[in-house]
C-alpha cells in the first residue's frame, strides 16, 4: 500500500523530549516501511528522515521551538491553518490509498478537497464543544478510538475499532533490580491540571516518598505550576523539567512507582504503558483510558477520584488523594518478591497488549479494510 502519514505540527517526529503523538507517528511510520509498505511522513523539516519512510516537509520547523510561535497562542493557530492548507496542496498532488491524519480536528475542515481515501485517529478527548461541532459536520469518515472510553463523548462517529497505541519496547529495557535507591515516586506528564500534578505533590508530602516531577510546562499552564513551586525543596519534592528520553528511561527503571493522578477523560496515557515495559507499576486515578491500560492489584493501583465519581469496584477503597496515598503505602510495604512480580506483571502486560508491532498490525487490518469497503 501507499500511504501517507499526517502529523501534528508542534513537535519533531520523533520528538526530543515530550511527545505522545508525535511517538506513535513515528512507529507507525517505521513499522509500516519495515514490512514493505510505501509510506510518505507528513511532518516537519526538522524531523528525523529515515530509510524506511519518506518525509514530505510540512513547516520548516516544529512549532514549538519557533520564537514566537512557540509562545504566542493566536499566532500558533494561525501558523497551524496556514501549513494545514499547504500540506493539503502536497496530498493533492499524490495518489494514496490510505491518508492517515493524526493532526486533529482541523484537518477534518479541509477533508474534501482529498479523493483518497482518509482514516481519522484523534488523539484528544472528543468532549470539547466546537470540535464537536466539526467532527459532528464529518462523522461519516473512518474513525480509529485509541480507547474504548474515549468514544463516550461522540458515540455517533463512524468508529471502525479501537487501536491502542504501541511503544517500542526496545527502547525502554525491563529492570528487575529493586536497590535501596529505587526509593521515589515519578511524575511524568504536562504539569497541569489535567495530569494531577498538584494531586501528586500532596501525597508525596503526606507520605514523606520523595518525589520527582519531569514535566512539560506549557505557557497556559504557568499560573498552575506557580502554585507548586513552594513545594519545591529538592528533598521529597525534586522538579527535573522536561527529561530526554535517554535519561526518561533511567528514571521510569528506577522508580518505585509512576504516580500521574489524571483528572481528565485521558484517551490513552502513553507514559502508564512506557513506565510499565520499564518494569515499574502505576498509580493513577481511574479516569479515562486507565481501567483499560492498567491491571489494578497487578501491575499498579486504580482510585476512584471522589466518591462521586466512582468508575469501579478497586483494592483501593478510599477515595482521591487519600485512596492514592493507600496505595503509595501498599507499593512500598510489598515484600521484595511482591514488587518483583508486580515489575514483571508490568512488562508482560506491555508485551502483550502495548508494542509498536501489535499497533501496525492493527492499522494494517484497518487500512484494508477501508479499501475493501
Amino acid at each position: 500500500m501507499k500511504i501517507a502519514l499526517v502529523a501534528p505540527f508542534e513537535e519533531t517526529i520523533p520528538p526530543t523530549a515530550y511527545g505522545g503523538v508525535e511517538w506513535i507517528v513515528y512507529e507507525l511510520a517505521h513499522g509500516l516501511g519495515k514490512k514493505g509498505h510505501t509510506v510518505d511522513l507528513y511532518a516537519t523539516g526538522d524531523s528525523l528522515q529515515q530509510p524506511e519512510y519518506n518525509l514530505y516537509v510540512t513547516a520548516p520547523k516544529s512549532l514549538r521551538v519557533d520564537p514566537v510561535l512557540g509562545v504566542e497562542k493566536s499566532m500558533r493557530e494561525a501558523a497551524k491553518l496556514y501549513y494545514l492548507g499547504k500540506t493539503v496542496q502536497q496530498l493533492q498532488s499524490q495518489k494514496y490509498d490510505i491518508i492517515h491524519s493524526h493532526c486533529g480536528w482541523r484537518f477534518l475542515t479541509l477533508s474534501p478537497l482529498l479523493t483518497d481515501p482518509i482514516l481519522m485517529t484523534h488523539h484528544m478527548p472528543l468532549s470539547i464543544p466546537f470540535q464537536s461541532f466539526i467532527f459532528n459536520e464529518y462523522k461519516n469518515l473512518p474513525y480509529v478510538s485509541i480507547s474504548d472510553n474515549q468514544r463516550r463523548d461522540l458515540p455517533y462517529l463512524n468508529f471502525i475499532t479501537t487501536v491502542y497505541n504501541g511503544i517500542d519496547i526496545n527502547r525502554f529495557p525491563f529492570y528487575d533490580d529493586v536497590a535501596q535507591e529505587d526509593n521515589y515516586l515519578l511524575f511524568f506528564a504536562r504539569f497541569n491540571h489535567e495530569k494531577g500534578g498538584l494531586e501528586a505533590i500532596q501525597v508525596a508530602e503526606r507520605t514523606q516518598k520523595p518525589l520527582k516531577i519531569g514535566a512539560k510546562v506549557d505557557l497556559i499552564d504557568r499560573d498552575y505550576f506557580n502554585q507548586a513551586k513552594p513545594h519545591i525543596d529538592n528533598k521529597i519534592i525534586t522538579f527535573m523539567g522536561e527529561v530526554i528520553q535517554a535519561e526518561k528511561d533511567k528514571e521510569y527503571q528506577h522508580a518505585r512507582a509512576l504516580l500521574v493522578p489524571i483528572m481528565w477523560e485521558e484517551p490513552f496515557g502513553l507514559m502508564f504503558v512506557e513506565s510499565m515495559a520499564c518494569g515499574t507499576p502505576v498509580i493513577t486515578f481511574s479516569r479515562g483510558s486507565s481501567p483499560e491500560i492498567i491491571k489494578d492489584g497487578e501491575t499498579g493501583f486504580l482510585v476512584n477520584q471522589s466518591d462521586e465519581y466512582i468508575r469501579g469496584e478497586w483494592i483501593i477503597k478510599k477515595t482521591g488523594v487519600e485512596g492514592l496515598c493507600e496505595a503509595v503505602e501498599r507499593i512500598y510495604a510489598m515484600s521484595e518478591e511482591q514488587y518483583r512480580q508486580m515489575r514483571r506483571n508490568c512488562r508482560e502486560h506491555v508485551e502483550k497488549h502495548f508494542t509498536s508491532e501489535k499497533m501496525v498490525e492493527e492499522y494494517e487490518k484497518v487500512y484494508e479494510k477501508i479499501l475493501t469497503r
